[in-house]
């Protein structure tokens, strides 16, 4: 803007004519008009169901949570269309709502989705999406029934040596990624659940004298790490939310949909790791070379709307407006409750579109659940 200032100014100073410097004008008011940010050149997206958009949707097993798949109604109710894709809510979820906000039109396709699993042009390629329900940081998580993040890093290792011949050598792939948008979600915290499981007997004890959030810390700093080896340079990551309050835990003590209270113990975890992580990601910082961040705060966003729901047009953060597995009517789980807008959770873990989209635009513009800056400023921080 300051270049086309300049501009006016010689026109005006050289009594020009009136219709170079109305252009010049015209050009400023555009510039000025709050346009948004460049959007980087891809997302590659990683994490758990709250991120997802299909991956787990090819995995092998029972028809309906085993493994965890939205590939049936009434997932997608309110997709355009009204079909299930993959997605862990009514319709659009945190990843597709970020996407939009950085200018693409669509989220990042599905990795089984690509054919052959790998990009074969670079028209329209917008990146990745990665991320697997139920996934954790640790492989030991939902063994055999997710698509862990060490197997997700892998899998955008392929993308990245495909990138490479695509883009003509490394130096263009370096830039290409450099520039990229590398989101991190693990806000359903599955890692942390069996800590405060009544059932613990069954997790034996590690022989380091760690606790979970020391180990879980250590493991997503070693992947963070890899990531930047690979190419990763803007990482905009979601950290855990009250997972002590979702319907899957409420229900244990209020019965089917999940009316119950919180688990307190399991919020303290959740708080706990989130505070690890605050600390984790400037170190990184100050050791990884070119490392850039953005630490959303879905803990805190949670906390704050569930404190006065109705400020945000809620009138339900305790039930899951789809009960059960979320699928069609039986006898003994009944139909999406019709207000979804104005629930927060979808079914017994994830959220609404309505919930995702808000705690989107708090990650990505917001002032006050994104540290050090939001993703907006992310992404047009140079590299």
């Amino acid at each position: 803007m300051g270049f086309l200032l300049m501009v006016v100014r010689y026109l005006v100073a050289m009594k020009s004519s009136s219709v170079l410097a109305t252009i010049a004008m015209v050009m400023i008011s555009t510039q000025a008009a709050g346009q948004p940010a460049a959007a980087p050149p891809a997302i590659f997206v990683f994490g758990d169901g709250a991120l997802d958009v299909g991956n787990n949707n090819d995995l092998t097993g029972g028809e309906i949570g085993d493994p965890s798949r939205a590939n049936h109604p009434y997932y997608g109710i309110d997709y355009p269309g009204g079909q299930p894709t993959g997605r862990f809510s009514n319709g659009y979820n945190i990843a597709d709502f970020i996407a939009k906000g950085l200018g693409f039109e669509m989220s990042s396709l599905a990795y089984p989705s690509l054919p052959d699993r790998s990009p074969d042009k670079m028209e329209g390629f917008t990146g990745v999406n990665y991320a697997s329900a139920n996934a954790g940081i640790q492989d030991s998580t939902y063994a055999n029934t997710t698509i862990p993040l060490s197997t997700q890093v892998e899998n955008f290792g392929e993308t990245r040596d495909r990138l490479k011949a695509l883009l003509g050598g490394r130096k263009p792939l370096s830039m290409f990624l450099s520039k990229s948008l590398f989101l991190i979600g693990l806000g359903t915290g599955m890692d942390l659940i069996p800590d405060s499981n009544p059932f613990a007997s069954l997790f034996p004890p590690k022989d380091d004298n760690k606790t979970q959030v020391q180990r879980l810390t250590e493991l997503l700093g070693t992947t963070i790490t890899t990531m930047h080896g690979m190419g990763a340079r803007k990482f905009g990551i979601i950290n855990v939310g009250l997972i002590g309050c979702t319907p899957a835990v409420q229900s244990i003590s209020g019965g089917l949909g999940g009316d119950g209270p919180c688990d307190d113990d399991l919020n303290r975890l959740a708080a706990e790791f989130n505070s690890a992580l605050g600390t984790l990601l400037p170190d990184l910082a100050s050791k990884l070379h070119g490392f850039r961040y953005s630490l959303a705060d879905f803990y805190g966003f949670s906390n704050a709307t569930f404190t006065n729901p109705s400020a945000s047009g809620f009138v339900n953060t305790i039930s899951a407006c789809c009960p059960g597995p979320c699928g069609p009517p039986s006898p003994y789980v009944g139909e999406p409750c019709s207000n979804r807008a104005e629930y927060w959770f979808w079914d017994y873990g994830y959220t609404t579109e309505k919930a995702a989209k808000l705690a989107a635009a708090a990650f990505y513009s917001g002032k006050r659940f994104a540290m050090p800056v939001n993703f907006k400023r992310l992404i047009a921080m140079k590299g």
